[in-house]
């Protein structure tokens, strides 16, 4: 079979993994993730009939492809080059660069590729053989466990999740407040999975008929979803309450990071005349600022939080401002609140340091061989994590807060809104990646949280992209990259728990439960076939 060909089955799956990965750099073209698999998947059934091969070379299969693919969605590490800021060399810039691009990839790879393995196994099971189409749910199964357990451990990185390609297809994304944005994830695989079974069964059995139910099958699930999605829609879109809002505004200062930064009191100056020309042209609440902007410690820059909290009475608005704070217990990345009474409350601490870029794992090894790396994070020591989601309380109402990568996590979201948050934020410093696809990838993020919660959500971000989005995941408002301004809106303030927020777990937990019931079924099946040969 020429699929069983070296050259041809990497060819195979680096095409897979390179147009998947693409799809997170043009998310408008994200439909495409729905035949990105294909490849990959025939690879992987190709192996069905080989028995003598060692199982691991799905594994290997695996490992190739998740290189490949976060290689491709990755592409933006490139512009943290060259890195003057922390006085790196060329070659030193370079060979950072390098290992956050390509390392981070290899090392998430270890874990991705467990996906493969497992569907290799499966495929070689005699209940698979004889019943492919059990392929579907089981692949789809296996890889929402595979992308929660990258939620999990200190070191966790849920960044490329398949569901982001989806964020512009706004109807498909709606069942996200049922099942949350794992759904998404399982669809995206089980279409690939049933075009592949198609694709395979025509070419290599003959076989038309089960091709075209198949091809069905992926049509029907993708129509019933997006059905579905356009009910919750005009439900959720009717249940809104437009008499009771917020009026919000997300602040971007179009500060980058290391190359166009400002001393503390000039940065208080520029976010304070800016936030004040915008309340003087608009009525506004609540204004967010980005992560990090304000670089004190609150409670060691008592002039600077009383001038915030000067203007947050004379203006009657709430304030959300990155900051820093040394605590005996550690050194945290945090966001504070002021309300329009002047009432300090928080902090949030960021819950999820970025791993190589706000601490370093396993550091002192890792010195040892690249000590130029100490000054990565540019704030001198490592961060610490943050234990608990936090709510803040402000003149119009309950919100609560995420900083930068926390937005990956979906459980903090969840913790919030049972918490009172009536709207949700986040602080973001983007301006690393200048006007790269991360800013939009990193948005998607925001989209999904978005529609799983059923809350606006107000983004803002040091130089782009900050976004108002409502809970249906559109985008009300933005600021583009590299320039100032705010994004702002009338945001609903919802008090009603989505169903994926009631009950988190629910399908995660039915994708386990359809995993392992996979894998108990093809031993009993084998069990019973040994007893009939006898």
């Amino acid at each position: 079979m020429v699929l069983r060909r070296f050259p041809v089955k990497f060819s195979m799956l680096l095409l897979s993994a390179i147009l998947t990965g693409l799809c997170f750099a043009w998310y408008k073209a994200g439909f495409i993730a729905f035949f990105t698999l294909i490849p990959m998947f025939l690879i992987l059934l190709s192996e069905t009939d080989a028995p003598k091969k060692k199982p691991l070379r799905f594994y290997g299969y695996g490992y190739f492809w998740g290189a490949a693919f976060f290689a491709t969605v990755f592409h933006w590490f490139r512009y943290q080059y060259p890195l003057e800021y922390l006085g790196f060399s060329k070659a030193e810039a370079i060979g950072y660069v390098a290992l956050t691009w390509f390392g981070s990839g290899l090392l998430l790879s270890v874990i991705l590729a467990l996906f493969h393995l497992s569907v290799g196994l499966f495929l070689r099971s005699g209940l698979c053989r004889r019943h492919r189409f059990l392929l579907i749910p089981f692949s789809a199964a296996a890889y929402v466990l595979v992308e929660f357990a990258f939620t999990l451990g200190s070191l966790a990185t849920p960044w490329a999740r398949l569901a982001i390609t989806q964020q512009s297809n706004i109807l498909f994304i709606q069942t996200a407040s049922v099942f949350g944005s794992y759904f998404i994830s399982s669809l995206i695989v089980a279409v690939n999975t049933a075009l592949a079974l198609g694709v395979y069964m025509l070419i290599f059995d003959k076989n038309k008929k089960a091709a075209g139910i198949l091809a069905a099958t992926a049509a029907a699930m993708l129509i019933l979803n997006t059905a579905a999605g356009a009910v919750l829609y005009v439900v959720d879109d009717a249940c809104e309450d437009q008499t009771n809002c917020a009026s919000v505004a997300a602040l971007q200062g179009n500060m980058i990071s290391g190359r166009a930064d400002l001393p503390l009191g000039e940065t208080v100056d520029l976010f304070l005349q800016m936030s004040e020309d915008h309340i003087n042209e608009s009525v506004t609440d609540l204004i967010v600022m980005p992560e990090g902007c304000f670089s004190m410690d609150v409670e060691r820059r008592t002039d600077v939080t009383e001038r915030l909290t000067q203007f947050c009475v004379d203006h009657n608005v709430s304030i959300i401002f990155g900051a820093y704070e040394y605590a005996e217990d550690g050194f945290y990345n945090v966001t504070w609140c002021i309300s329009n009474s002047g009432e300090l409350s928080g902090p949030y601490r960021k819950q999820h340091p970025v791993p190589f870029g706000e601490f370093t794992p396993a550091r002192d090894l890792i010195l040892a061989v690249m000590p130029f790396l100490e000054d990565v994070t540019n704030i001198g020591d490592d961060l610490s994590a943050g234990k608990d989601s936090t709510v803040f309380e402000t003149g119009r109402g309950t919100v609560g807060a995420f900083i930068c990568f926390d937005s990956a996590f979906e459980n903090i979201g969840y913790e919030e809104t049972r918490k009172g948050a009536l709207i949700l934020t986040e602080s973001t410093n983007d301006s690393w990646w200048m006007d790269s696809s991360q800013l939009y990838e990193h948005n998607g993020h925001a989209v999904l949280r978005a529609v799983e919660s059923r809350r606006y959500y107000v983004r803002s971000a040091s130089a782009g992209y900050s976004t108002l989005i409502d809970p249906r995941g559109r985008i009300v408002d933005s600021v583009p990259a590299l320039t100032a301004g705010f994004a702002s809106g009338d945001a609903a303030l919802r008090g009603d728990l989505s169903f994926y927020h009631r009950t988190p777990y629910l399908f995660p937990a039915v994708c386990a439960v359809i995993f392992a019931g996979g894998y108990v079924w093809a031993l009993i099946y084998k069990i019973r076939a040994k007893r009939r040969c006898f």
